[in-house]
């Protein structure tokens, strides 16, 4: 190991001592790995350090892989029709099992402060399309956080970690309340939730769009690989590329 050999790998921007710890520390291990590699040679007998043939499949392994996913990503058709999407969820959409429970709604984080805070609860646990936009604009003038979530399926976890108290039975309270109120001692907090399922139930295809999308590609992918396989097989027999000998 010489001093130029350790220039190629310093990486770039360490100051002078950072360098040399650095340096001593490569240095160290590139000594461990020099010695383990000669007691290995001391050892071993020259059958067992004979990996030729482990390299040579290796190299046809790695060949083939990289052929294969060149054409997969040159040819593979990867887009998946919103059909494709619901067809699939809706033969296997008991596969689909939520591990969380997940809400729609709306969260409001408003100082104490603010004004017409009755309003803003009545605009909160109504949820009707004028009341939001009521709502809405209230929001932008006043609160400190506010997301409307009503098309959207999230978590209801990461809703009860924003609340100044804990909920110690959320599916007893998704299966009882519409509505949370919350305060501390600066802020009101206030969910509505328009829609809930609890952890158990069949969970709706928006959130499991992307998985299903993936094991649509995924045996796509396969079929086409399989298809590849049989493609070159025929081309071979057809060209006289090999010769199968039987006793």
């Amino acid at each position: 190991l010489y001093p130029s050999d350790l220039a190629k790998v310093i990486p770039p921007g360490k100051n002078s001592q950072d360098s040399i710890l650095w340096a001593a520390r490569y240095i160290e291990t590139w000594v461990k790995d020099q010695l383990m590699k000669r007691r290995a040679e001391e050892s071993l007998t020259d059958e067992q350090m004979d990996f030729e043939a482990q390299i040579q499949e290796y190299h046809r392994s790695l060949l083939i892989y990289t052929y294969r996913q060149n054409l997969v990503q040159q040819k593979m058709d990867t887009v998946v029709s919103e059909g494709e999407i619901n067809s699939y969820y809706e033969e296997n959409s008991k596969n689909f099992v939520l591990t969380q429970n997940v809400i729609k709604g709306t969260f409001i984080k408003v100082p104490l402060s603010a004004p017409n805070q009755e309003q803003l609860r009545r605009w909160s646990w109504n949820n009707r399309e004028q009341d939001l936009d009521q709502m809405e604009k209230y929001c932008i003038s006043y609160a400190e956080k506010y997301n409307d979530f009503n098309d959207t399926w999230v978590d209801f976890a990461s809703i009860r970690e924003q609340l100044p108290r804990r909920i110690s039975n959320p599916v007893g309270y998704l299966n009882s309340y519409r509505n949370i109120e919350h305060s501390d001692s600066l802020f009101r907090y206030l969910v509505h939730i328009s829609d809930h399922l609890t952890e158990g139930e069949i969970a709706p295809v928006e959130l499991v769009r992307e998985d299903i999308i993936n094991i649509t590609l995924n045996k796509r992918k396969i079929e086409f690989i399989k298809d590849l396989e049989h493609r070159v097989y025929t081309d071979g027999v057809s060209r006289n590329q090999f010769e199968i000998y039987r006793k």
